[in-house]
């Protein structure tokens, strides 16, 4: 099976937008907003807890943001921010 190659700078504006979307009410990121951590953050996924690296496998792409006041990351699949796309 071969995975659909999917390029950050095509969807940033969707994303930032879902975020805002989803937040409009919800300021969970302070009253200055965020910065976009300008890429895709791919977190390995297993089936075991253990000191071993795992090489290869399933992963969840991940959208992250930075609060401008606070500092605090915030991270978000990015299947949940822009459901229509598919891989």
């Amino acid at each position: 099976m071969t995975m659909t190659s999917i390029k950050f700078d095509e969807h940033r504006d969707k994303i930032v937008k879902a975020i805002e979307d989803k937040f409009a009410t919800k300021p969970i990121l302070g009253e200055n907003g965020f910065t976009l951590v300008e890429g895709f953050i791919m977190e390995p996924l297993s089936n075991e807890v253990s000191g071993n690296i795992i090489v290869g496998g399933p992963r969840i792409p991940l959208i992250a943001v930075v609060g401008n006041t606070s500092g605090q990351m915030y991270y978000f699949a990015l299947k949940a921010l822009l459901p229509e796309l598919q891989f």
